[in-house]
């Protein structure tokens, strides 16, 4: 399978052979006929039967909503493009269906979700009221509108080493570098439930680890700002190599609120980083030091250990040993006393 077979993907960095593509999203509502309460209708079984409902189609990702009544089930499902989704909204709306265990006959409503995105006039009424408020200024990096976050991005995506993942920064400069010219970069690990979808559950498997991270990208200036904002709308990232299936994983794109990469805080943040590193690596040491020494007193007890056995068996053998030699030394004696009685027998005839 390779990339000619989606004509909607954006090529994003090619030696991750990262792309973004459009992604929809659908909500499901599953309410009862009669209106009854599903207080008592399992959302799991109800789940596995909306993807049978999906089929030969599949979600990306469905997850359970908070629900507004008790007369229904909210859900909400990605799936790999607008083509699918058209599909299965079409096979899938007003379906009814029974789960086990149960009489109820559940209704299917399905329907294409609105986005909740940015708009201009949100980021630029925020940053006008806001400056006033906090004393920001408009020609401070940081303080205007100049940084996008993409929330939720797979950690060993922009990864150097799968074995220690951890979020390259340049990768991802030479990934969004694609909306304009980069200023700044930065991340933070965050994992949330409930986020990722079947495809890239596996990314990791060690325990620790976070699966994803959320990225802020700060652009120099705001045409290049306002061109992500716009470029990520309604997309998400798409993982493809040359014979291989391609992996799917949706993200969230917000503007900062918060003057995360103003360069005061980043090179606060930065400190506090090697802080940590050194803080890790002093842990690190302390650490194998101490398994070294652990190592070295068990190797020293495991050879007491054997010089002990060693003893025992000399012991036992030389006590072997002894009692043979005094075995034979009775032996002989008795066999002198033997030979004295058959003496003293030969001479009594002679008297």
């Amino acid at each position: 399978m390779d990339i000619q077979r989606f004509p909607d993907c954006v090529r994003l960095l090619d030696r991750l052979g990262l792309y973004l593509r459009d992604h929809a999203k659908v909500r499901i509502l599953v309410l009862s006929e009669q209106g009854e309460p599903l207080v008592d209708v399992n959302s799991w079984e109800v789940m596995e039967k909306l993807h049978k409902l999906a089929e030969p189609e599949r979600f990306t990702t469905i997850r359970l909503q908070k629900s507004p009544a008790m007369e229904l089930l909210l859900f909400e499902g990605l799936f790999q493009d607008r083509e699918i989704m058209r599909y299965v909204i079409r096979n899938m709306n007003n379906s009814k269906f029974k789960v086990q265990g149960s009489n109820v006959i559940l209704t299917v409503k399905i329907r294409e979700d609105a986005y909740d995105y940015p708009t201009v006039e949100e980021w630029e009424t925020y940053f006008r009221t806001i400056n006033g408020k906090r004393n920001w200024s408009e020609c401070t990096p940081g303080e205007r509108a100049d940084t996008v976050i993409i929330k939720n991005l797979p950690t060993k995506w922009f990864s150097l080493d799968a074995n220690n993942p951890k979020p390259c920064e340049r990768f991802l400069r030479d990934a969004f570098t694609l909306f304009g010219t980069i200023r700044k970069v930065d991340y933070e690990d965050c994992v949330e439930e409930g986020e990722l979808g079947d495809d890239i559950t596996s990314l990791t498997s060690q325990f620790g680890i976070p699966l994803t991270f959320n990225a802020y990208i700060q652009y120099q200036n705001y045409t290049s700002f306002k061109a992500a904002m716009s470029g990520l709308k309604g997309k998400q990232l798409m993982r493809l190599f040359p014979g291989q299936k391609p992996t799917f994983s949706p993200f969230v794109v917000d503007y900062d609120r918060t003057g995360f990469m103003t360069d005061k805080i980043h090179k606060a943040r930065k400190i506090e980083r090697e802080r940590a590193a050194e803080e890790a690596k002093r842990k690190h040491e302390a650490y194998m030091k101490q398994q070294s020494e652990l190592m070295a007193k068990q190797i020293e007890k495991q050879k007491r250990k054997r010089r002990k056995l060693e003893e025992k068996k000399m012991a036992a053998k030389k006590s072997k040993k002894d009692k043979r030699r005094k075995r034979k030394g009775d032996i002989n004696e008795c066999e002198k006393k033997e030979k004295s009685t058959d003496c003293d027998s030969a001479l009594i005839p002679l008297l």
